[in-house]
């Protein structure tokens, strides 16, 4: 009997993480785990009534998760449960692609962090999934060298979710001269805009109440709340926003793969975010899979951060300090904090390997 290849087994292990998180949060379950995409319904009406969110109602999401509900509910039909069904099977695609990236990325161990538990219960949850699928291709894309690539699914994970823009200066250091860099910006834009252009220009109003919704929003998860008691004071918000700076900047400058850097940047971030929801962590799951020396802090930050979710409706003010939800918060900042230290203090150890599928 013919032994399946890396890609085969890669292929049923997203398969398998994606059929337990359908099921978890799947309508009809009983004591089924609550879910973002399950809010989403609830709380619109419009999107009950078929509406385009970001043009006929506002949504918080960028560009493309307004097209991915709105294709949920056009396919799904009139029905919760229909649209819950329709989102799981668009969200399919987006776990085989991490899987596939990450056997290629770390070998074939790395292809079963697929099923680590955050990826399990955040998977058919948000919009993260997808957004890290474009992470994983643009960096697979940039370790086999393949910069223009890279921008462009960069590009493509902006219109989902802001935060690849934290990785272009990277890449465009990565290319060298004055006309790669250009290019690899040009790139960026042209993953990016497709969907940005469309919606900006049918309700161009869309923009400042994205701006001024997230702007107002205060701490949610953030190690930074034990300092103030207040998940909505002002002075915290900024604290945090110079910390992930002060981060972010080091990681720029450090002198360091692609790929550390990468790390750096984007944990750095995390780490100082005023807002760092549990399904953020699904970002990071390239670089654990691929970076042995963080595996020992593994445990604590995803028993942690699964835990977030599970305990978040057993108090009446989940966001304060001394709450179940935001004492697992810290325990999983010290964890994420462990394991920045780990590759800036081991910079050669984290590195992603090209693992051809053959």
């Amino acid at each position: 009997m013919k032994r399946p290849s890396a890609t085969q087994l890669a292929v049923a292990a997203a398969v398998v993480s994606w059929l337990i998180s359908f099921y978890i949060h799947h309508p009809l379950v009983e004591g089924n785990v609550y879910s973002d995409v399950a809010s989403f319904w609830w709380r619109e009406e419009n999107l009950q009534r078929g509406e385009m969110p970001c043009i006929q109602y506002f949504f918080e999401y960028p560009p493309t998760a307004c097209l991915l509900v709105y294709a949920s509910r056009l396919l799904g039909g009139v029905s919760f449960t229909g649209y819950y069904v329709a989102f799981s099977l668009l969200s399919l695609p987006a776990f085989v692609a991490i899987s596939i990236c990450l056997s290629r990325l770390a070998g074939l161990p790395g292809s079963f962090f697929i099923l680590v538990p955050s990826m399990v219960v955040y998977g058919v949850y948000n919009f993260d999934h997808f957004f890290t699928a474009f992470l994983a291709a643009a960096l697979l894309m940039q370790t086999m060298g393949r910069w223009r690539a890279a921008a462009v699914l960069l590009g493509l994970g902006f219109s989902v979710k802001l935060f690849t823009v934290l990785l272009l200066p990277l890449l465009m250091l990565e290319t060298g001269d004055k006309r790669k860099i250009a290019e690899t910006g040009l790139l960026f834009a042209a993953g990016a805009l497709p969907t940005w252009v469309p919606i900006l220009l049918i309700n161009p109003g869309w923009l400042f109440e994205f701006v001024s919704f997230h702007a107002s929003w205060g701490l949610e998860n953030s190690w930074l709340v034990w300092l103030s008691n207040d998940p909505f004071s002002q002075s915290t918000k900024i604290i945090a926003y110079l910390t992930a700076l002060v981060l972010i900047i080091r990681a720029y400058t450090y002198s360091a793969s692609f790929a550390a850097k990468s790390f750096l940047t984007l944990s750095g971030f995390l780490i100082g975010s005023p807002t760092f929801t549990p399904q953020m962590t699904l970002w990071l799951i390239p670089f654990t899979a691929s970076f042995t020396r963080l595996w020992v802090w593994l445990p604590l930050f995803e028993s942690a951060n699964v835990a977030i979710l599970f305990t978040w409706f057993l108090t009446d003010t989940p966001t304060l300090p001394w709450t179940p939800p935001q004492t697992m918060a810290l325990l999983r900042a010290i964890a994420l904090s462990a394991m920045w230290a780990t590759v800036y203090r081991a910079p050669a150890s984290a590195n992603f390997r090209y693992v051809s599928s053959s």
